[in-house]
């Protein structure tokens, strides 16, 4: 559920606890979650009220559905982009290390070899 969704029951929890128990608790409160909403919602659940008892149950199941969409990862473009930090670019799990290390490419003494043109003799 959207936020403002959230806000609208946790609005609406707030001035009914207010009005039939007196019980002052924070809309920021219930919108973070925490020891005093779960607190609320068991005294809004234990009531006789079926209008606080739907509200309750429709602010927890806003909050896991909230918890879920949250937990899912970022989609990435690459399938191998799915096992990095975001600190930076992993390699992708096809690429075989022996190869690269076994080109004389990466062995400096043979840099100048390369670059050098032959002797003429």
């Amino acid at each position: 559920m959207d936020i403002s969704t959230r806000l609208r029951i946790a609005t609406r929890i707030h001035f009914a606890l207010l009005r039939q128990y007196g019980e002052h608790v924070e809309i920021g409160s219930l919108m973070k979650g925490g020891a005093d909403a779960r607190e609320a919602m068991f005294v809004c659940e234990a009531s006789n009220d079926l209008e606080l008892a739907t509200l309750a149950r429709r602010l927890r199941h806003a909050d896991r559905a909230e918890s879920r969409s949250a937990a899912k990862p970022a989609p990435q473009e690459a399938a191998w982009a799915d096992n990095t930090t975001g600190f930076g670019v992993s390699r992708p799990l096809g690429l075989d290390d022996t190869a690269a290390a076994s080109s004389s490419w990466l062995s400096p003494s043979t840099w100048l070899r390369r670059a050098a043109p032959a002797k003429p003799h």
